[in-house]
């Protein structure tokens, strides 16, 4: 249903600033971006930017209420994934109890068109299909780091064995493997499509309300782990641990200190041969 995760979402109070960091840190090309209209996403209106780095794609948000944002931490803010026929996948997922934001999709200024679920009936999460344009512009492509993929969005959840069950059920997911979470309590990992989440139920001091998806990290997907944290520390990032960890699932993992990621998680994944 899903082909792969476009990219993430993130609020920040400063745009330029968010834009200039991952040009640093990532190698990232500004590849477009504009003023935002009042949209459910963003319902004060304000302007975006997408950077590409490497295969992959961050969209910046700096909405019109910075309530709450700092220009020096990227706020998690939505995944966006990508489908092959949008009003296809749509009424298949209409069919299965989701609602949508609108009607029909609406095209961005990057030629692609996207639709907005309906966050009450994904959890809280602010999730959007995309179906890319026919042509798609490719600026940017291939650039800074040698990031080949998004592997995941991760989440933290009130319940877990809730939550695998809710995908599942609603979108046809598989739960291949978890255990004990690095930072305290379980996780699982949940493939469905060509694409997987993690779901992280941590200690009960910082689990999120019932029934809401708190989103967490990105797992970015590289080639060479070793090569790869060797590069990204040259651009200045520092790793919470010396050398890759292997998860339950046999992914070679390296978190970045947050303290040089603008305070928001991020993770490098090599995947099992």
């Amino acid at each position: 249903m899903f082909d792969r995760i476009q990219h993430i979402g993130y609020l920040s109070a400063d745009l330029d600033a968010a834009v200039a960091w991952f040009a640093k840190s990532f190698g990232a090309v500004h590849s477009g971006g504009g003023t935002l209209g009042k949209i459910y996403a963003v319902p004060s209106g304000g302007r975006n930017a997408y950077v590409r780095f490497g295969q992959v794609e961050a969209e910046i948000i700096e909405p019109e209420d910075k309530t709450g944002l700092s220009g020096d931490v990227l706020t998690l803010h939505h995944v966006g994934y990508i489908v092959t026929d949008i009003e296809k996948i749509q009424t298949k997922l209409i069919g299965r109890g989701f609602k949508f934001a609108a009607d029909k999709p609406f095209t961005n200024v990057m030629g692609q068109q996207v639709l907005y679920f309906d966050a009450t009936t994904t959890n809280g999460s602010m999730i959007h299909l995309t179906q890319l344009a026919d042509q798609p512009d490719t600026t940017g492509v291939g650039s800074g780091v040698a990031i080949d993929n998004i592997v995941h969005a991760g989440y933290l959840v009130p319940d877990l064995d809730a939550a695998i069950a809710w995908y599942v059920e609603k979108l046809d997911g598989k739960h291949i493997g978890g255990g004990a979470s690095r930072s305290g309590g379980r996780n699982a990992f949940v493939n469905f499509g060509n694409v997987q989440v993690e779901l992280i139920e941590p200690e009960e001091s910082r689990r999120p309300a019932a029934s809401t998806h708190a989103m967490d990290h990105v797992g970015y997907v590289v080639a060479d782990m070793h090569t790869c944290m060797g590069d990204c520390q040259n651009q200045g990032f520092k790793f919470v641990d010396g050398a890759p960890i292997t998860n339950s699932i046999k992914q070679q993992v390296g978190y970045f200190d947050t303290a040089t990621s603008m305070g928001s998680r991020m993770h490098l994944t090599q995947l099992p041969e």
